[in-house]
């Protein structure tokens, strides 16, 4: 948050700087002038609320002035989404309203139309000689068919408990009426029938030919007169449509002059509005006039500018003679028009009193004129088109009444669909909570048999670890036992190699680097000798085989011979080395032949020393063989347990990850069950509030039903009040007839009235575009004349003058602009201003005095004159 204050502070610095660089480069200081709070000049603080805005400008420094703009548009913003908002519900709740109004507008036309139809029915059986029964038609308590309708069946249950009105007691009044009125129906199309049943007997009794009857005089007369007579009426049918429709003629010219009378009444209001207006713009001209002429005689009572007004003087007698003439005929015309002005307040002030006198004329008309008069003929006329549009009003109360019907089905079938995608919502609702209920049961199971496992698994595994530990001690002590005996072995090889006849051991006893060199000597002769030997032997034993093979003995003695020589020079060759090695030697042989048996003596000895060794190393080596064989069975056991220990923690691994995924997956269980706890909630909610808009409903329409039981009652006063109005209207239409005439000649004088004041009018508009051009003349004059005047005494002489005029004229001009003239003034604080800077004020939302900073309205800006 703080960095995200730091950058909008630095955005809000870099948008400053512009500004003020602009101000710099134009030379011009441009401070920042934040717009001020209201609630300061409705403060109770001591201070002023220039000074506090004065301070607060002084306190606030550019950045934050652009935010707090940027915060007050934002708020401008959000109040005008607000107003939109409200401005589209107001429209919705309008347009309900006017939906409602149409509604009670159908059903007063249908409670109308139903109640002529019933006395179109009470007519028809009054006129009818066929005896019928009233109850039959209307109902006992003489309330109407609509009244029934809304109403709905008295029953106890209703009496017992007023609020169980719904849809079925609505349903059971409709249907009842229906019943009642097909029974209606049904009996007129039974008259309907006899009387058609017995026009058509009499019909086929009279057309039947019998031969008395039509030998009879009489009858044929009687033929001859019924042709007659239906011809007569065929005529007078004939005459009937005719005059029929002239009397359609005749409503239809009353209808139009009614019309014309009121437009002419209204020309007339809208005439007497306009002559009032036009007495207010000349009351207005005559106040602008006063007013010129006391600023002129204010001019010319001034003392300090007496000069000026001297050479004003000057210069106005100096006038032509042909701008006073113009002047005096303007003058003229003001005063013609007014005298014309004041002819027509006469004008209206007698057409008033004519028209008071034809209103008391109208008042009092003798009824006989009344009945005689055309138009009352016409009203009756037009009674009859009433009756024939009433038949069409039927068709249309029976098509609302088929309509009105199907409403009340198709809103039972919504509230049994309602009600059932409630049901199933429900169930489905319910169906899905004991599936998560089961679910969530079968997870704790789970949940609870894998801890039980784990926690099992875990003292096997602390079991197991104390073995593995044990195991490793006793392993660490058999692998020191083992180094051990290992060295001791390494060290008994040793002297047991030091004890055999080798050549390293030779090698080490021997001190003499000549010794050496014999020693090696005979070492390498006595090999080659024993080498020698050897393959002799082998000879001798293959000459011995193959002698067995061979016959040739000479071969064989040959050969044999031939050994016998090799053997003789071998021992001649051994007789030599004994020679050079025994008695016979030289005393360094000698020497070295004590030496070499000394060695041997220690030699044996060693030997002797060995294989007391070999006898010890037997049980030392079977020993180091069980030590090694229990190492290696260690060995493998410790892999073994190595193994079922990574075993283990892989098993120990997946149950970790089973009961994390069994946690999750409980965990989304017990969200899903909150979410079908939230969703059966907002349903309950939601089948709670259809509950209480049904309800409303059925309270709005006992209220209804209540509303009609008394329109019923004020249309059955109505009827009785039409009677009277009826009969009111006639003797109104015998006045109408006289006061026509007279209202022709009115509206023939009211046009030439008109066309009058239109032209006078004009010539007003004109005269008054001329007199401010005289003025504007006028003006310019005077700016010549002071020119010419300043020109004329020069700088030094009037600078006391010029100073006073400067003066007066910077009174005169705007305190804002300082270039034009006043022309408008503030009510609230009385500062005048001109109308440029007034209408830059306007453009603003915070209109602001330039002078004192006092709020003001568009209604408190008024024009003056100066």
């Amino acid at each position: 948050m703080d960095d995200r204050g730091n950058r909008k502070r630095r955005l809000t610095e870099d948008v400053g700087q512009p500004g003020q660089v602009v101000a710099a480069v134009n030379g011009s200081q441009a401070p920042f002038t934040p717009p001020t709070n209201k609630r300061q000049y409705t403060g109770s603080g001591s201070s002023s609320p220039i000074s506090g805005a004065k301070e607060d400008t002084e306190n606030m420094t550019p950045a934050e002035g652009v935010l707090l703009n940027y915060q007050k548009e934002a708020i401008w913003r959000q109040m005008q989404e607000y107003k939109r908002e409200t401005a589209r519900v107001q429209e919705r709740i309008d347009q309900l309203e006017d939906k409602q109004i149409d509604y009670d507008a159908h059903i007063s036309s249908v409670d109308t139309y139903w109640n002529k139809l019933l006395d179109e029915l009470k007519t028809l059986i009054s006129r009818s000689r066929i005896p019928i029964q009233k109850d039959d038609v209307f109902l006992r308590d003489g309330s109407s068919f609509i009244s029934l309708l809304t109403k709905g069946p008295d029953s106890e249950q209703e009496n017992h408990d007023i609020r169980e009105i719904t849809e079925n007691a609505t349903k059971s009044s409709v249907e009842a009426t229906c019943e009642r009125t097909k029974e209606i129906v049904l009996k007129l199309l039974q008259i309907i029938e006899a009387w058609a049943a017995q026009r058509s007997s009499f019909w086929t009794a009279y057309c039947e030919p019998d031969s008395t009857l039509q030998e009879s005089s009489t009858i044929q007369q009687l033929a001859a007169e019924c042709s007659n007579i239906s011809r007569q009426f065929k005529k007078g049918q004939t005459d009937i449509d005719r005059l029929q429709a002239k009397c359609h003629e005749y409503s239809g010219h009353v209808l139009r002059l009614k019309n014309e009378l009121e437009m002419t009444k209204m020309r007339l209001d809208e005439t007497s509005e306009d002559l009032e207006d036009s007495t207010e713009i000349l009351r207005q001209l005559e106040r602008r006039i006063d007013r010129e002429k006391n600023t002129l005689g204010s001019t010319s009572s001034i003392q300090s500018i007496t000069n000026i007004a001297n050479i004003t003087a000057a210069t106005l007698n100096d006038m032509s003679e042909a701008s006073r003439d113009e002047l005096l005929q303007f003058r003229r015309l003001a005063i013609s028009r007014l005298a014309e002005i004041e002819e027509l307040n006469v004008n209206k002030i007698q057409l008033k009193e004519e028209l008071d006198k034809l209103r008391a004329q109208l008042d009092h008309l003798s009824d006989e004129k009344i009945q005689d008069s055309q138009y009352a003929r016409g009203l009756l006329v037009q009674m009859q088109s009433a009756r024939h549009d009433g038949d069409h009003y039927r068709s249309e109360v029976l098509k609302l009444r088929a309509e009105l019907e199907d409403l009340h089905a198709s809103r039972r079938r919504f509230v049994d669909t309602l009600e059932t995608e409630e049901k199933n919502r429900r169930a489905t609702l319910e169906a899905e909570l004991k599936k998560l209920e089961s679910d969530i049961s079968r997870v704790k199971d789970s949940r609870d048999r894998f801890q039980q496992m784990y926690e099992n698994r875990c003292t096997k595994d602390d079991y197991e670890m104390q073995q593995n530990q044990e195991i490793r001690k006793i392993a660490n002590t058999r692998k020191d036992r083992i180094t051990t005996l290992s060295t001791e072995i390494s060290r008994l090889q040793t002297m047991l190699e030091d004890t055999s006849d080798d050549w390293d051991s030779f090698a080490f006893y021997l001190k003499n680097p000549g010794d050496k060199a014999t020693l090696t000597d005979l070492r390498s002769k006595l090999s080659s000798s024993e080498e020698l030997i050897e393959t002799l032997h082998m000879e001798l034993e293959a000459t011995r085989e193959t002698a067995l093979q061979v016959r040739d003995l000479a071969a064989v003695k040959s050969s044999e011979s031939q050994l016998k020589e090799q053997v003789d020079s071998l021992s001649t060759k051994l007789a030599h080395l004994n020679n050079l090695v025994g008695s016979g030697a030289d005393d360094n042989i000698k020497a070295l032949v004590a030496t070499i048996e000394a060695k041997n003596g220690a030699i044996k000895r060693l030997e002797l020393k060995v294989q007391a060794h070999e006898a010890v190393q037997t049980p030392l080596l079977s020993e180091l063989h069980t030590v090694a064989n229990a190492w290696g069975q260690l060995e493998e056991a410790t892999s073994r347990k190595a193994i079922d220990l990574a075993q283990k923690e892989d098993l120990i691994f997946k149950l970790l990850s089973d009961k994390t995924r069994q946690e999750s997956k409980c965990n989304n269980l017990i969200r899903a069950k909150d979410q079908s706890a939230n969703m059966t909630a907002v349903m309950k909610r939601q089948s709670d509030m259809q509950l209480d808009q049904i309800s409303r409903l059925e309270e709005r329409e006992k209220n209804l039903n209540q509303q009609m039981t008394t329109l019923e009652k004020e249309q059955t006063v109505l009827n009785s009040e039409v009677t009277t109005q009826k009969s009111k209207l006639q003797e109104y239409t015998q006045i109408n007839s006289g006061y026509k005439e007279k209202f022709s000649k009115q509206e023939e004088r009211l046009l030439e009235l008109q066309t009058l004041l239109k032209e006078r009018t004009d010539a007003f508009e004109s005269e008054a575009a001329a007199r401010k051009r005289l003025l504007g003349e006028s003006e310019s004059m005077k700016r010549k004349i002071e020119e010419h005047a300043k020109k004329s005494e020069g700088g030094s002489g009037d600078s006391e003058a010029s100073k006073q005029a400067a003066r007066y004229l910077k009174l005169l001009k705007c305190p804002a602009c300082d270039v034009n003239f006043k022309s408008h003034v503030i009510l609230r604080c009385m500062h005048v201003f001109c109308k440029s800077c007034m209408d830059k004020q306007m453009e603003y939302r915070q209109r602001k005095c330039p002078t004192c900073r006092e709020n003001f309205g568009a209604k408190d800006v008024k024009e003056i004159y100066l």
